[in-house]
């Protein structure tokens, strides 16, 4: 990968002020912004980046992202976008996270690409508290590969209001979706009828309309924890020890009650990232 000089590097960038740290030891441009963050984040919280920083540095040449003459270029992405998710490790209101459908969707886009499971989980649980219309939702999830857990729901709400899908609301879906989506609809709304087709799927619900939507979807079904062992009661016919107690009362550490132990500008030795890349390529490519 080529790198120009450090003069020709820094012209035209600008550093991004929010999020050019002082104590910060990785340098990232985005668009023309330079961001000078702390990789601690980015190695800990993303697979993605993990891997791709921890490729040994060119002979001769810095490592990557240790400099304003050599930062990381990320593609396809937005200064402001890469500013929002920098907010969640910096937000200053620690455990308050209150933002817009718009924001958030963005960080979770974001987390889903380079790979932050963490910020993906907390984007989600932050979009389940803001309106957004049902159809909008399963679109953003589907993308993104949200889990399928909440998705639930929200074929559920499809299933049961009164109106058919427009032909905007099956663009939007997709086949993928709409098939089994309508399938679903149909199959709640006779056996809602008690052996008549009902002319509303409202009449099932609940865990009925749970498992039909499951079963279209083939959403697998949760994993049942195994149920705790009963207490096994003393035996009578064991006989007493010295100290007087029968042998099946036995104290904690016998057999039968022993506890569980098991606990500026493009330059320098800038490098275009692109994502997805493996090892030890020199380009990231997809981003």
């Amino acid at each position: 990968m080529a790198y120009t000089s450090n003069s020709e590097s820094l012209l035209g960038l600008q550093r991004f002020d929010d999020y050019y740290l002082p104590g910060g030891d990785l340098y990232c441009l985005v668009e023309n912004k330079l961001f000078r963050v702390h990789r601690y984040f980015f190695e800990r919280e993303s697979k993605f980046f993990k891997t791709q920083l921890a490729v040994p540095a060119t002979p001769g040449r810095p490592r990557i992202g240790t400099a304003d003459d050599n930062a990381i270029m990320l593609d396809n992405v937005r200064s402001a976008d890469f500013a929002k998710l920098l907010w969640v490790f910096y937000n200053t209101k620690y455990s308050l996270y209150e933002s817009t459908v718009e924001d958030w969707s963005t960080i979770l886009e974001l987390a889903q690409r380079w790979e932050f499971a963490e910020v993906k989980n907390l984007a989600v649980r932050e979009l389940e508290k803001l309106d957004l219309p049902d159809i909008d939702r399963i679109v953003l999830y589907h993308k993104l590969v949200v889990d399928e857990s909440y998705l639930i729901p929200r074929y559920a709400a499809l299933c049961e209001r009164p109106e058919l899908l427009t032909v905007e609301d099956g663009l939007l879906l997709g086949m993928e979706i709409v098939i089994p989506l309508s399938r679903a609809r149909e199959c709640a709304r006779n056996q809602g009828a008690s052996g008549g087709r009902s002319p509303s799927p409202a009449s099932l619900g609940g865990t009925e309309l749970t498992n039909i939507i499951k079963d279209h979807f083939n959403i697998k079904p949760d994993v049942e924890q195994p149920a705790a062992e009963p207490p096994r009661p003393p035996n009578p016919a064991a006989k007493p020890d010295d100290n007087g107690a029968g042998a099946g009362n036995e104290t904690p550490g016998g057999n039968g009650g022993k506890p569980n132990t098991n606990g500026k500008a493009n330059g320098g030795g800038s490098r275009t990232f692109k994502g997805g890349g493996a090892g030890g390529n020199s380009a990231w490519s997809g981003w």
